[in-house]
């Protein structure tokens, strides 16, 4: 497979909404759109992407210049936002041998496209491989899982048409397996049975249990009554004797 082309379809570098260097793949609507998307230019960001469409608009913001690309969207933003940094890096580094005096006061007036083409071909070129290099590995991985979803596929027919021997065996084996399989819902309903007789016990017992405790504390009380129910006859005949014998109140009276 030959390089994937035309992934960088604009590149440049500009100040104050004026284009300083450019790169066109090709298509001239580009400079129009590039025009807009510059003076639309995000402010308080230091890069920022858009994906519109099957392209991505990436910029890289700083000491008021914008480097501003228009790539295919198979690119990842971090190769995009690599590739900017590189042209900033080329442009400063171009743009600081042409000068003699401050970079940002002379910068206006440098002619430096003819460093910076053959810099951005190559800048270019290294990320059309990126691009290769991401699409070999999603084709593989693609690959992949076709084959690994055509070997899940194919076990069946590799089988081939069974003999009357073997679908003989199959319905014996069936068989084996239902008779199996009703055995261990017999066993499953004793069990089931025998664990709610137990369970049943347990309920019983424990009824029994609550039954002779209601009837011992029923008792325990009854004879609390009859106690009390003696001790205040006894305390009332004595109270009535003691009336008896002092006539009424007299004997309090000194």
């Amino acid at each position: 497979m030959g390089l994937i082309k035309n992934t960088v379809h604009y590149c440049c570098v500009s100040r104050d909404n004026q284009i300083l260097y450019s790169y066109n793949g090709g298509d001239q609507t580009n400079e129009s759109l590039a025009a807009l998307c510059l003076e639309k230019s995000p402010p308080f960001h230091t890069w920022y992407f858009e994906t519109i469409g099957k392209r991505r608009f990436g910029f890289l913001i700083g000491d008021g210049f914008v480097y501003f690309a228009i790539v295919d969207e198979v690119l990842k933003r971090s190769s995009v936002l690599k590739f900017l940094e590189h042209l900033r890096d080329e442009f400063k580094k171009a743009a600081r041998e042409n000068s003699r005096g401050s970079f940002t006061a002379m910068i206006g007036s440098i002619n430096v496209e003819d460093q910076l083409v053959p810099v951005v071909t190559r800048l270019i070129a290294s990320l059309e491989r990126v691009a290769e290099s991401s699409s070999n590995n999603e084709l593989k991985s693609s690959n992949l899982c076709e084959q690994s979803e055509g070997s899940n596929s194919t076990k069946a027919p590799l089988l081939g048409r069974l003999s009357k021997q073997e679908k003989k065996k199959g319905k014996d084996h069936v068989i084996e397996l239902e008779e199996h399989r009703k055995s261990n819902d017999r066993g499953n309903r004793t069990d089931d049975s025998a664990g709610a007789g137990t369970s049943l016990e347990k309920e019983s017992v424990s009824s029994r249990g609550r039954s002779v405790t209601q009837s011992f504390e029923w008792k325990w009380w009854r004879l609390v009554q009859i106690v009390l129910a003696i001790d205040a006859a006894i305390c009332l005949t004595l109270f009535g004797i003691w009336l008896a014998i002092c006539r009424g109140i007299e004997c309090t009276r000194s």
